[in-house]
Order: structure tokens, then sequence, then C-alpha cells
């Protein structure tokens, strides 16, 4: 038992902030089942469906680390395939079986629909986590049902009262584990590694404790296939243009090739054309729902933009073995020469940063149909070039660990949400040309002085070309 509690709280020492979460939802809704035995339904219901989000969160969280542990070498421990099967038993019981056990007690009826819809949940968790096509199923559902919600509502109705229900979600959950555990449990090569900076926003998101070997589908791997050939012919150019004429500017341009490969003009506007599809899609599938704030378009393209720099703060700590070579290299005068190198090829995300919020809003105002472009437009373009400054600095000497690092993260988005909808308003207020010009004074000078601070701190610090240990 002591391998399979190691296994355990292998997600509370990756994922805290997860598991507090999950936990939360979990034991709130345990004790609301317990207090529904007095005959409260209504409370059973709201304790149940508690237990099933909870459970969902908690086994997205279960199919990250899954990826990290299922590598062909954990399966030469002894008794590593047992384990698994145990830690598998003990969280079945837990977020499938006490939940229902509780609501067959309190008198809940459809308890087997209430078990089965728990295990599905579980299952649909784990294949978003573990990254397979099957967690694409859940965004389908709701999609459709956005689509038709009257039809939803129908088939709900109907698929409530039928005694087929429970078994149809049984077999569906199995389905899912088989498709999601048999690649994870089948010992294959390793596909080859990419670089910790990449910015296709495919594998954005993954934390490097947490990052698997599942193989990639045939559209995923021609896109990752686009954008390294992207990156090659871009490191060929700014070699060949190094070599014609020797200067300061093209050994920079050749250094952002090496540690910012998939941020050329070509990969940047494959990216964009991407994200574009995907976004267009979305505003289809939602045309039915006029209640939408055209506004909130520009917030979601600052956010979207700043999601490059977690990647930035986990990529340069995985970097460093790797950036030794580039020291030697370089051979810099001093240590503060070599880090002031890495900052100036970095800015380069400031500026890329700034038109991709200009381009996802712009889209967003063309498919909205928005009555004030401009103070859209303006604001988004100040806000993320504030926020850019700000994430890049807080990310570039922030904390090591990852519990920081996502406070930090946290933080700045808030931050820039709320500059987003305060600069809003203020243009509103003031004008564009006015409110314009006093929101890029605070917020630009705000984000200059942070960075010109972090930017003196980083130079200050030593290279450091130690493997992170976490």
């Amino acid at each position: 038992m002591k391998a399979v509690w190691q296994l355990s709280l292998q997600l509370w020492r990756r994922m805290p902030v997860l598991v507090v979460l999950a936990g939360g939802l979990w034991i709130y809704g345990m004790g609301m089942l317990v207090w529904s035995v007095r005959g409260d339904q209504a409370l059973a219901g709201i304790g149940m469906s508690l237990a099933l989000f909870g459970g969902w969160f908690w086994h997205v969280g279960q199919g990250q680390l899954l990826r990290g542990l299922c590598r062909p070498e954990s399966f030469l421990l002894p008794g590593f395939r047992r384990r698994l099967g145990e830690l598998a038993i003990v969280d079945v019981a837990l977020w499938v079986l006490l939940p229902a056990l509780l609501a067959a007690v309190c008198g809940m009826p459809y308890v087997w629909l209430a078990t089965t819809g728990l295990l599905l949940a579980a299952a649909l968790g784990l294949a978003s986590g573990t990254g397979r096509r099957a967690g694409v199923l859940i965004w389908l559902v709701v999609i459709a049902a956005g689509w038709m919600p009257q039809l939803a509502a129908k088939i709900a109705q109907a698929a409530l009262h039928s005694p087929l229900t429970p078994v149809a979600l049984l077999l569906a959950a199995v389905l899912i584990l088989k498709l999601v555990l048999r690649p994870l449990l089948r010992i294959d090569d390793s596909e080859p590694d990419v670089s910790p900076l990449e910015s296709t926003g495919l594998n954005r998101l993954q934390s490097p404790s947490m990052e698997g070997t599942p193989p990639r589908g045939a559209i995923g791997k021609r896109v990752n296939a686009w954008f390294d050939g992207m990156a090659q012919r871009a490191m060929e150019h700014a070699l060949a243009s190094y070599r014609r004429r020797p200067g300061a500017r093209q050994r920079l341009a050749l250094i952002r090739s090496l540690l910012l490969p998939h941020d050329n003009p070509p990969a940047i506007a494959l990216r964009l054309v991407l994200v574009a599809a995907m976004v267009t899609l979305y505003f289809v599938v939602i045309q039915h729902r006029p209640h939408y704030n055209a506004a909130v378009i520009g917030a979601y393209a600052v956010l979207l933009s700043l999601s490059r720099f977690p990647q930035l703060g986990r990529g340069m700590l995985r970097m460093r073995p790797n950036l030794a070579d580039l020291y030697l290299t370089l051979a810099p005068a001093s240590r503060s020469d070599y880090q002031k190198t890495l900052v100036d090829a970095l800015l380069l995300l400031v500026p890329v940063t700034a038109l991709s919020a200009l381009a996802y809003t712009a889209l967003g105002i063309v498919l909205v149909h928005a009555t004030e472009p401009g103070r859209m437009l303006l604001t988004a373009v100040i806000v993320a070039v504030a926020g850019s400054l700000v994430a890049l600095a807080v990310h570039l000497i922030g904390p090591e660990g990852s519990l920081g690092r996502g406070l930090v993260n946290i933080v700045v988005v808030l931050g820039a949400m709320a500059t987003y909808w305060g600069g809003y308003v203020l243009l509103g207020a003031l004008g564009l040309g006015i409110g314009g010009a006093l929101l890029a004074l605070l917020t630009i000078s705000f984000g200059f002085g942070v960075w010109f601070a972090a930017q003196r701190e980083y130079q200050r610090r030593p290279p450091c070309f130690d493997a992170p240990l976490a």
C-alpha cells in the first residue's frame, strides 16, 4: 500500500490548486448527501452534482499525471501495472461508489443513472487530461445542446426515464476508458522532443511534470510539421544572413530563431489563421444567442494573447542545460552581457502579443458586428502591450515552483482583465483621443517600469544551467 499511497500523493504535489478545488467540491457534495438523509431530495441532487463536477476536475488532473507516469522506463518498475490498478480501485471507490452509496441511503431516485454518470464524468476527465480525442466528446455534446436547446431538453427528459440510459452511460464510460488507457499502457518509442518555448498553442498548458508521450493525431502531426518547417526555414535564413554580414542585429535574429522557433512571420500568420478558424466556428455555433456583450471580445483577445507567457516561464527553466551551449558559443564578455542578450531576444514577444490581441479583437468585431470597433481595438492593443511587458517581466524573474508561477499568472491575468474593463470605460467617458492617451500613459508606463526593474534584476543574476528540480 505504500506505493499506492505515494502514487496518490503525486497529484497533490504537482497540482495542489486542482486538488484543493476538486477535494472541496467532493467534501461539500458528500456533506450535502449526508445531510439529505432526512429526506431532502433537492439537497441530494445538488450534492451529487457537486461530486460529479469534483470528479471531473480530479480526473482531468489524474489524466495529466498519468501522461507523466506512463513512460516506457516506468514499466520496468516491479509491479507498476498492478499498483496502477490498485490506485484505480481506490479512485473508483472514492469518486463513484461512495457517492452512489450515500445517494442510495438517502433514497435519491435514479441512483443507477447517477452512478453511471459519475463514472462517465471520471472517464471524460481522464480523456481530457490525457489529451485524447475522446475528450472532445464533452464539447461536442455541449455545442449540440447549445445549438438546439429545446431538442436537447426533450432528449434529456426521455433519457432520464429510460431504463436503458444507465447501461448506455456505462458502455460509453468503458469505451472511453479503453481509448484512453490502451495507449498509456502500451510501450512505444517516444516522439521527438519539441522546443520548450514553442508557441503553436497545441501544448501550451502542459507543465513539464505532466508531459507524456501519447501519439498525436494526424491533424496535430500535420500542423506541427507546418510549424517545424517554418521554424527550420527561418533558422536557415537567419544563419545565412549572419554569415553574409555578422553584425549585432543579425546575431540577435539568429538567437531569436533559436529561442523562439515559432515566432517568425509565417508561423505567426498560420497561428492567427488557426485561431481565427476555431473562433469563427464557435461564433457560428452561438449565433442563435443574441444576449452577449460585444465588448467582452477584447477582454478574451487579451486573455488569449497573454496565454503565451506561462509557457515562457516553464520553458526557460527547462532550457537551462541547453542554454549552456549557447553561452559557450556566444562567449560573452561578462555574464551580464549574456543575460542582456537573452532579454533582448525575448522582448520580441511584446509586439507579437500586441499583434495577436489586435487580430483577435478585429476578428471578433467582424463576427459580432460591434458598434464601437475603434474603442475596442485601441483598448485591447494598449492593454496587451502593457500586460505583455508585465507578464514577460514576472515570468522572467518569478518563482520557479509550479504553484508560485500559477499564482503569479492568475494575478497577471486578473490585472489585465481589470485594466481592460477600466480602460474601456475610460475611453467611453473621455473619448478615444484623451482617454486613449491617458490609458496608454498609465498602463504602458507601468509596464515599462516593471519591465526595466525585472530586466535589471535578471541581468544582475548569474546564469544558471542546472536542470530544474520540479
